[in-house]
């Protein structure tokens, strides 16, 4: 069970940073006004920026890479991973100092701008150094390491404005001591591994980073193409329009993260698999897709039945509007498991090159459909071009995919899930028709999803699974 054990732990350790994150955002908020949320907001997307460039797309590729080879070679593997991390943490550290050097004012102060990226880049570097522990399915330790450094720094910033109210750098001055304990702690979490540090070897390095970069391709693309639709609501419908969009998009985002960290906790036995025979890999292949569609379909029943509910009493009035586009956003929900759990199929079988295609296809699609929709649906026109494009690009994937995940298994999967929400929907609607409580009635339709979906067939049998039943560290794959 370690996959499921890895999946819980690590939806549990993002979850609870990302409402510390708020809480900090909001005290901030508070304390400086509008200004110092802008200043913090500008530094940290900046430092996120700061994080993808020193490593992005390096632990897709290195896990596959790290988890497959055999004992002897995993040192020779390592340090190529190294090298390649040393040479993108040069380039970026090049460009931060170019892009200091060109600002003639800052619209935040510099000191919170290093502050917040002294912490991401070594978040970023950790997730490297914790290879070794992520291609064993060792990867509770790891959570709990960064969620134990981050809520240290989040806990000093929040412990100094209600103490002393200090100025702004100040508040954040934990981040940098955080960034410093985490990069230590993942190195002797390497180290515990048998990851060694050898010397840097540039050539080792080139080859890393070619090799890696469609992964660092579909990664940012990944960002754009999750983000495109609000420029274009901005451009052609206003802040309002965006700010509607963005709260239901925020509430998609946090409910697939147990769907995105299940793609992460079964990446390693994954790629093992797809070294190796063809039939483990299909089944595990299976198992993966038909527990996303529980867990996003399990989504879509609440952001249908509970979350209009919570919307307005926990954001306000203003907010009412963003209620009735939950609906679209649930579908899309669904479409986006779909795609998060092909892609992570692709990389295993090392087809990245298909997925950054794929992102392509679905990039130029949403663009084209937004400013199409947008100027006579609204926002429901933006949502129905995410659809539509989410939808060709899990299309696409699994065209690729047909070999070890036969289409017909995928409509299969479909077919069960729509008939387990159409169960759902017939409860609900039933029971509000005999006069129940919203409440009761919401509550009700999320304890039904469960049966409904083990009734169809789309609840598997974790013992029985290739994908759950694995409990023990990865060792490397013997190639058939």
């Amino acid at each position: 069970m370690r996959v499921a054990t890895n999946a819980f732990w690590l939806s549990v350790c993002r979850i609870l940073a990302d409402a510390l994150s708020f809480a900090l955002f909001a005290a901030i908020g508070r304390a400086f006004g509008p200004t110092g949320a802008g200043e913090y907001s500008y530094a940290l997307a900046l430092a996120t920026l700061l994080m993808f460039l020193c490593s992005g797309g390096l632990e897709e590729y290195a896990i596959p890479q790290y988890t497959r080879a055999a004992p002897a070679d995993r040192p020779r593997v390592w340090r190529q991973i190294l090298s390649a991390q040393a040479v993108q943490l040069g380039v970026m550290l090049a460009l931060f100092g170019l892009f200091l050097l060109a600002q003639r004012k800052l619209e935040a102060r510099v000191s919170v701008i290093l502050a917040l990226a002294a912490f991401f880049v070594a978040w970023g570097i950790s997730r490297v150094l914790f290879i070794p522990a992520t291609a064993s399915l060792a990867m509770v330790r790891p959570a709990f390491t960064e969620l134990a450094c981050r809520v240290a720094a989040i806990v000093v910033a929040l412990g100094a404005w209600l103490l002393a109210s200090p100025p702004l750098p100040v508040m954040l001055i934990g981040f940098p001591l955080a960034a410093v304990l985490l990069l230590w702690l993942a190195a002797r979490n390497a180290g515990r591994h048998g990851a060694r540090f050898p010397g840097i070897h540039p050539a080792s390095a080139l080859v890393t980073l070619r090799q890696s970069a469609p992964f660092a391709g579909s990664s940012f693309l990944n960002q754009f193409y999750a983000r495109v639709d609000l420029l274009v609501i901005a451009a052609l419908l206003g802040s309002v329009q965006v700010g509607l969009y963005a709260t239901d998009l925020k509430v998609l985002e946090v409910g697939l993260l147990p769907v995105v960290l299940l793609g992460t906790a079964a990446y390693p036995l994954l790629s093992r698999l797809a070294g190796g025979a063809h039939k483990e890999f299909s089944q595990a292949a299976r198992d993966l897709v038909r527990t996303s569609f529980l867990l996003s379909g399990w989504l879509a029943v609440a952001m249908c039945a509970l979350m209009p509910l919570l919307v307005v009493p926990v954001l306000g009035e203003a907010f009412g509007p963003a209620v009735a586009y939950l609906p679209w956003f649930a579908a899309l929900a669904i479409m986006k498991s779909a795609e998060v759990a092909l892609y992570r199929l692709l990389y295993a079988l090392q087809r990245q090159m298909k997925y950054l295609v794929s992102l392509l296809a679905g990039t130029a699609t949403t663009i084209a459909l937004n400013f199409a929709l947008l100027p006579i649906l609204g926002i429901t026109g933006a949502v129905l071009a995410a659809i539509c494009s989410v939808t060709l690009v899990a299309a696409i994937c699994a065209w690729h995919l047909r070999a070890h995940l036969p289409i017909r298994a995928l409509v299969s999967l479909v077919l069960r899930l729509a008939v387990a929400l159409g169960l759902t929907a017939s409860v609900f609607f039933g029971a509000r028709e005999f006069g129940i409580s919203p409440w009761a009635n919401a509550v009700l339709a999320c304890v039904a999803f469960p049966f409904a979906a083990f009734g169809v067939g789309l609840v598997l049998n974790p013992a029985a699974s290739r994908l759950f039943r694995f409990d023990e560290p990865l060792r490397p794959a013997v190639r058939q």
